[in-house]
Formats: C-alpha cells, sequence, structure tokens
C-alpha cells in the first residue's frame, strides 16, 4: 500500500471518530485526551532519548496522572504545578549527572506542559464551555487554516525560509492561514449569521490563525533538534500523535486561557 493510501485511509477512520468525541465531549473527550497525552508523552521521551536527553519512562504514568488531575481538580493550579516542579527538581538531584541533569529536568518540565498540561486544558475547553462547543469550531477551523496555508505557499509562495525551523514555509502561507479564519468571519456577519457573540469569534480566529500555526512550528523546532523526520510512526502515513495534534495543543490551550480571562473581565 502506497504512503498515499495509508494517509486517505487513516484519515477516513479516524475523522469521522474524532468528530463523534468532540460532539459528544463529556468522557469521550477526556478518555480520547488521555490516551493522547500518555502516547504523546512516549513520543516525546522517545525522540528526547535520540537527542541524548534520556527521561524516564515513569514521567508516562506522571503526566497521565497529572493530566487527570488538571482536567477534574480545578483551582488547585499553582499546587499540582508546584507538585510537578518538586518530582521533576527531585529527580534531577537523585540522578544527578553535571550534563545532563539540568538540560533533562527542563525537558520533562516542557513534556509535561506539551504533552499533559495542554491536553487537559484542551478538555477544559470541552468540558467547562460545553454550550458552544468551541472545540468543534477550532479543530474544524483548524482544518481549514491548514488548508488553506498549505495550497497558498504552493501556489504564491515567493518568500520561503522565512524560519529555519521549517525552511519550506512561506510567509504569504502563514499570511493566508492567518487570514482565512477572519475572512470566514466576515462571510458569517455579512450574511447575518450569529452563531457566537464577536469576541468569541474572534478568539477563535486568533487561536486557530496564529497559535495553531505557532503550535505546528513549535513541533517542528522539536523534530529538527532531535533530528527525526515525525514524532512517531504510530499512524501510518501521518507520523505521530503530536504530529496530528500539534496545532491544536496550542491553540486549544490558548483559547481555554483566552476564554477564563475573558469571563472573568466580564
Amino acid at each position: 500500500m502506497s504512503e498515499l493510501a495509508k494517509r486517505v485511509l487513516v484519515a477516513v477512520i479516524l475523522i469521522p471518530i474524532v468528530l463523534i468525541v468532540l460532539y459528544y465531549r463529556g468522557l469521550p473527550l477526556v478518555k480520547t485526551l488521555l490516551i493522547i497525552t500518555f502516547l504523546g508523552s512516549w513520543e516525546y521521551a522517545q525522540m528526547l532519548n535520540k537527542a541524548g536527553i534520556k527521561i524516564h519512562y515513569v514521567w508516562l504514568v506522571f503526566n497521565s496522572l497529572f493530566y487527570l488531575a488538571f482536567v477534574y481538580i480545578k483551582g488547585k493550579d499553582l499546587s499540582l504545578l508546584w507538585l510537578v516542579l518538586f518530582l521533576a527538581i527531585g529527580e534531577a538531584i537523585l540522578t544527578w549527572e553535571k550534563e545532563l541533569s539540568v538540560p533533562r529536568l527542563f525537558a520533562v518540565l516542557f513534556g509535561f506542559v506539551y504533552t499533559a498540561l495542554f491536553p487537559a486544558l484542551i478538555a477544559r475547553l470541552g468540558l467547562y464551555y460545553a454550550e458552544h462547543n468551541f472545540l468543534l469550531a477550532l479543530i474544524l477551523l483548524i482544518w481549514i487554516v491548514d488548508s488553506v496555508a498549505y495550497f497558498a505557499g504552493i501556489k504564491i509562495g515567493k518568500h520561503r525560509n522565512i524560519t529555519a525551523i521549517s525552511p519550506q514555509k512561506s510567509l504569504e502561507g502563514f499570511i493566508a492561514g492567518v487570514l482565512a479564519p477572519w475572512l470566514i468571519l466576515i462571510i458569517l456577519y455579512i450574511c447575518k449569521v450569529e452563531i457566537l457573540p464577536f469576541s468569541y469569534l474572534a478568539l477563535l480566529a486568533v487561536a486557530s490563525g496564529i497559535f495553531g500555526q505557532i503550535g505546528d512550528l513549535a513541533e517542528s523546532m522539536l523534530k529538527r533538534f532531535c533530528k527525526v523526520k515525525n514524532s512517531s510512526n504510530l499512524l501510518p502515513g501521518h507520523g505521530g500523535i503530536l504530529d496530528r495534534c500539534d496545532s491544536c495543543l496550542f491553540a486549544g490551550s490558548f483559547l481555554y486561557c483566552a476564554l477564563e480571562i475573558l469571563t472573568k473581565v466580564r
């Protein structure tokens, strides 16, 4: 089977599952993101190991437990963050290696944020802001942004190498991705389709158009540092879990935090 056929087959299987989970949210969403946390933590440890930074696999368990804690124990975020920091520093002290322990400590902490905290915030977005189904709207917008940025980069992309992290990405493609959700908002406004208040729609546009693309670049940076093409080969034709979720991790966590701030300001 060709790579394209594998890619299409996996997409045909996964897309309906993702849409069903996003529609029903609740426990199916929490379980799905728990799987993403565990497998994402495994992929992250595998990549960092290839870069010479050995992350103990006990963090797969820790990250999964902290993910559940952040989802269900709201209001204790600082205490939970302190506990993560305590465990990471404690491990560094107990396994001290002059050249490796400090880089490993920071890698562990970033891995926690990237593979456990971000999914927990996305779960909160689906659970605590369920009345508008922001998460489904965000995922659909991210798919649109990715497609627009990709095809714009192919058709009109002239200014490439805007960042050494991903030399093939073009400035035109990035700008097209940023503008795409705003164009959708303008069309909805002209057609007088009132799905959400404008402030919420604006946050969705910023999350998908800017932070989604930053998430993609962040994972590219991680892969370039570890000298790997994909985070893993768990999804034939697509790479790994982190390859598929990179945009959503940054965009979803940003959107949750932005909504929390907006609701408190109001």
